[in-house]
């Protein structure tokens, strides 16, 4: 199922790390949430949450679809885990996603999800450029969705979303110089990438470094060479599975953006839905540059600034605080919770191996040697 590249030793740092992570995060999470609903209390002015409710059955409908997006990306990985031979499953994929959850949630958003959902795909047994594939799939699938659907709600509510910033120049200035200094660091790691290239390469640094440089120049293009070829086998017997992982891609992200129009809905407000997703997606990419764990502040505020010109005084800051709930601190909370049973599961069968079937110890076993 893994590679014979993937040994017990490299993986120990790995399978240590969901433990501490969950003690971690079960202990922030409780604290935050609880700041969140007292803003959520405070923006009530004290009047009963009914009160400013409208229809509150779609608040229900809004929970249920916070976890669609965490069941359909565990299923996407268990798919393509299944194609390549990987045997992940959705119990496996469940705990890559759910893991990558908890662990977001207290680190800076600005790190991004990739390398640590690597390192749980690693715990899992996976080997590294195999790892490496599945990330790449779905980043692929997602830039896929992502784009189409947002082309599709920017060419339906354009006109609103233009008239918007055109009344914000202050909004687009701060865009644009943001956009700037992006450019400007890319550009900057860029040269100097290319510099410590030529530098290595004239042998300026010595033979030492030169020559490790080699070495791991070799081993990333074998590793990317792998990658292509699970690509290439993609492309000529997965066409099937990929369909299938884009509709679970689809749905993961209609569901996951859509959140926001419903909650505004419950509160009364016009129904939007192509801007209202497109706003939350604008908010969701503000706060994933913000350096605050799981981009606390930087959701709320990029809410309350695109979604004010739309949704009325006096229930903006009311249907902000329902929906960073449901939308971030309810499929979190389900995430912890399925994150910590799946690790006491797995400590369980770890502490009693002779209750495994009589098949799975040569399941496990290290490949044979070629």
């Amino acid at each position: 199922m893994s590679d014979p590249e993937t040994s017990k030793a490299a993986l120990a740092p790995w399978q240590r790390l969901p433990r501490r992570t969950l003690t971690i995060a079960l202990s922030v999470l409780p604290l935050v949430a609880l700041a969140n609903v007292a803003v959520l209390v405070w923006s009530l002015g004290g009047i009963d949450l009914a009160g400013r409710l409208v229809a509150p059955g779609l608040l229900l409908a809004a929970a249920g679809l916070a976890f669609v997006p965490m069941l359909a990306n565990s299923l996407r990985f268990a798919l393509w885990g299944r194609f390549l031979g990987l045997g992940l499953g959705f119990r496996g994929g469940l705990k890559v996603v759910t893991g990558t959850m908890v662990t977001n949630s207290i680190t800076p958003s600005a790190a991004g999800g990739m390398p640590i959902k690597m390192l749980f795909l690693l715990g899992e047994g996976v080997a590294a450029r195999r790892a490496a594939t599945l990330i790449s799939l779905q980043t692929a699938e997602d830039t896929l969705v992502m784009t189409s659907l947002a082309a599709l709600c920017l060419a339906s509510s354009g006109f609103q979303l233009v008239d918007f910033l055109g009344r914000q120049p202050g909004l687009v200035n701060e865009i644009e110089t943001d956009l700037a200094v992006v450019a400007w660091i890319a550009g900057g790691v860029a040269v100097l990438i290319a510099a410590l290239g030529a530098a290595l390469a004239g042998g300026l640094l010595g033979e030492g470094p030169r020559a490790r440089a080699t070495v791991l120049a070799v081993r990333a293009r074998d590793f990317g060479a792998h990658v292509v070829s699970d690509w290439l086998g993609v492309m000529r017997r997965g066409k099937g599975m990929a369909l299938v992982n884009l509709v679970l891609a689809l749905a993961q992200w209609l569901a996951r953006f859509s959140i926001a129009g419903i909650v505004l809905a419950a509160f009364g407000q016009d129904w939007h839905p192509a801007l209202y997703w497109l706003l939350q997606y604008l908010v969701q990419s503000i706060s994933s540059v913000v350096p605050t764990p799981g981009g606390a502040g930087g959701a709320e505020a990029g809410f309350l600034l695109l979604f004010a010109p739309f949704v009325a005084a006096g229930v903006l800051v009311a249907a902000m605080s329902t929906w960073r709930l449901i939308f971030f601190y309810l499929p979190l909370a389900g995430a912890a919770l399925v994150f910590f049973l799946l690790q006491r599961a797995g400590r369980l069968r770890a502490a009693a191996p002779d209750a495994l079937a009589p098949g799975a110890a040569a399941e496990v076993a290290p490949l044979p040697a070629e």
